[in-house]
């Protein structure tokens, strides 16, 4: 019973978040802008509106139901497929820039660090491939000198 507060609290704040993370975009303000000014021209046709718009979603999804229902491993099929191909452009995409990148430049980095008994850093290091990168940086450390 107590924990009810804390959880209408923090859904209430996820809400909030996720809200100002929506509207942060200017495009984002500006679409929901459109749709308020809607609604306040002709309450009642945007209503109608809303209500036409859920019903279809209804059926769509009712529809969907019935198709897993009737046969789950078809459906599960043809859903991967579906899948797959709206990936497939981005996935050629992605394969497709991986010769964009030497791999003589890729930057594999591990960061050591031990702390003091202040919470201060005593001792950080860089440890990379590259040797000019241990050149220009006093405290990164070659790869292979570690071997």
């Amino acid at each position: 019973m107590n924990n009810k507060p804390s959880l209408l609290r923090t859904a209430l704040v996820l809400g909030g978040t996720a809200v100002a993370a929506v509207l942060s975009k200017k495009e984002n303000r500006d679409l929901l802008m459109n749709e308020f000014n809607k609604a306040k021209q002709d309450p009642n046709a945007y209503k109608a509106n809303l209500s036409e718009k859920a019903s279809n979603l209804t059926q769509v999804a009712k529809d969907e139901v019935a198709k897993a229902k009737e046969d789950p491993n078809a459906y599960k099929a043809t859903l991967t497929d579906k899948v797959k191909e709206k990936a497939a452009p981005v996935v050629d995409k992605v394969k497709g820039n991986e010769g964009d990148f030497p791999k003589n430049q890729a930057n594999d980095q591990e960061q050591v660090t031990t702390f003091d008994d202040e919470g201060g850093t005593s001792n950080i290091h860089i440890v990379t491939d590259h040797s000019n990168v241990t050149a220009n940086n006093p405290t990164a450390v070659d790869k292979n000198k570690l071997k």
